[in-house]
């Protein structure tokens, strides 16, 4: 028996297109958080990375000019090294011509020899002084800039951070309420991570001594010792009488202690050494004798007097090997140009000293609900239109949390035949500002990190 069933499934298709239309509201909201999200976390790693590469720059910036700054102290020695050595060239002559200058024939070609090296040292002379004020500027000039990059990278890290947002996502923003740790951060890069050091503020510091020392190992093979002996007939040996001549010199930065300049020397000797054998009162022995035949030596500035300065140990053992020469040479000091001593720069802080990384650089990015774009922000009547329940945004507003770090890293492999970016000695290179290594890279944010914008976030 058939039954006829009469009745309206309005009811029912009502419910079910309903939950249909709910069902497609939450996918259309989550979408549109994913995707918001993804934008805003986006915008939040591109703002900390900006931050982050601009103090990278600062650091390499300061690397590449410090490496300016050796090399501009290394050809003051360099400089000042030439003064001495061609004072000592002229003397030489001089020497040579009170010897032999009345030897006919030889005399001639001596004395004209004499007459050449003399106008020669007189034209250098001049030269080297206006070359050695010169440099001495170029490190006023690099001291000066790191000071103008330190302090402008520092002041517009805050605006390009704001302009980076702004240009991925105009309706995100970058509430300073929010990112007390941002500030914190860029406070520790700038000032805490790094300080400008000067011979003033070294107490309990090496980074000055530091950088003298690195200085000094930079120096050239003619800067650093200029001494030997020279070859026959200047040296020979007949039995009982035995002789040899000794070039001796070499530049050295002396310092002067504190509030003072330091001040670029060098000195230069040559001595021919008679050792005679001879007995006097019934004791034999070598005698010596030194023959002084050239010396001289320069200075950089007035804030030393070479002959109250140095020991044996200086200008290439020259007071060991010539004494007569060096005291010579250290009575007619000449000042060559003008030099302040080493200029103040920047390098990394005490507690910076041995490691490799900054702390975490954190950013927060954050966005109003009302721009996300999701069904609580359309008005349907008075009422919102609300799949089950409004999606609930803590502080009503979208968050995005990235942390970023600078870190030094000594490449090894950018050339394809040989590493010769990598150490010679194969040791393990620490974080400093000598050499421009600097990098960038996204890290993983703490949970104090996170659970400070967390409480942030509810108290706003």
């Amino acid at each position: 028996m058939l039954i006829q069933q009469k009745g309206q499934a309005m009811v029912l298709s009502l419910i079910l297109m309903s939950f249909a239309i709910m069902v497609v509201l939450f996918s259309f909201n989550s979408a549109q958080l994913n995707l918001k999200s993804t934008k805003l976390q986006n915008t939040a790693d591109n703002t900390a990375y900006s931050v982050a590469t601009i103090a990278a720059r600062d650091f390499n910036y300061k690397a590449y000019t410090n490496r300016a700054a050796v090399a501009n102290q290394v050809a003051i020695a360099q400089l000042v090294g030439l003064s001495s050595w061609f004072n000592m060239t002229e003397q030489f002559s001089e020497t040579a011509c009170d010897y032999f200058c009345s030897v006919p024939y030889i005399g001639q070609a001596i004395a004209a020899v004499n007459k050449v090296i003399t106008v020669v040292n007189t034209g250098v002379q001049p030269f080297l002084s206006v070359m050695v004020t010169l440099e001495n500027a170029i490190l006023h000039a690099l001291s000066m800039s790191q000071n103008i990059i330190h302090y402008a990278g520092l002041i517009s890290t805050m605006s390009t951070a704001q302009e980076i947002v702004e240009a991925n996502d105009p309706k995100a923003k970058l509430d300073l309420m929010q990112n007390p740790q941002m500030l914190g951060d860029i406070k520790d890069l700038w000032v805490n991570f790094q300080e400008q050091h000067t011979r003033n503020n070294q107490k309990n510091k090496t980074q000055y001594s530091d950088f003298i020392a690195v200085t000094l190992k930079s120096r050239d093979s003619f800067s650093t010792r200029r001494t030997y002996s020279l070859d026959r007939p200047w040296h020979g040996n007949l039995g009982i009488v035995k002789w040899n001549t000794i070039k001796a010199g070499g530049s050295d930065l002396i310092s002067n202690g504190k509030n003072k300049a330091e001040t670029w020397t060098a000195m230069d000797t040559i001595s021919t050494h008679w050792r005679k054998w001879g007995c006097r009162r019934f004791r034999c022995g070598w005698r010596h004798s030194e023959y002084t035949l050239g010396w001289a030596s320069t200075r950089a500035n007035e804030e030393v007097s070479i002959r109250n300065t140095g020991n044996n140990t200086s200008w290439g053992e020259s007071r060991h090997y010539n004494k007569q020469s060096s005291r010579y040479a250290a009575r007619d000091e000449q000042t060559s140009g003008t030099y302040s001593g080493v200029q103040p720069f920047f390098g990394l802080s005490n507690t910076a000293k041995g490691i490799n990384q900054t702390g975490n650089i954190s950013v927060v990015v954050s966005k109003p609900q009302k721009d996300v774009g999701t069904t609580s922000s359309v008005k349907a009547g008075e009422q919102n239109t609300n799949p089950a329940l409004n999606e609930k945004m803590l502080g009503k507003r979208l968050n995005a949390l990235s942390t970023v770090q600078v870190y030094y890293s000594r490449p090894r492999d950018l050339m394809l035949t040989s590493s010769s970016w990598s150490r010679s000695d194969n040791r393990h290179e620490y974080g400093n500002l000598y050499n421009p290594f600097w990098q960038t890279r996204l890290t993983d944010s703490t949970s104090t990190e996170r659970s400070v914008v967390l409480a942030l976030t509810r108290a706003l």
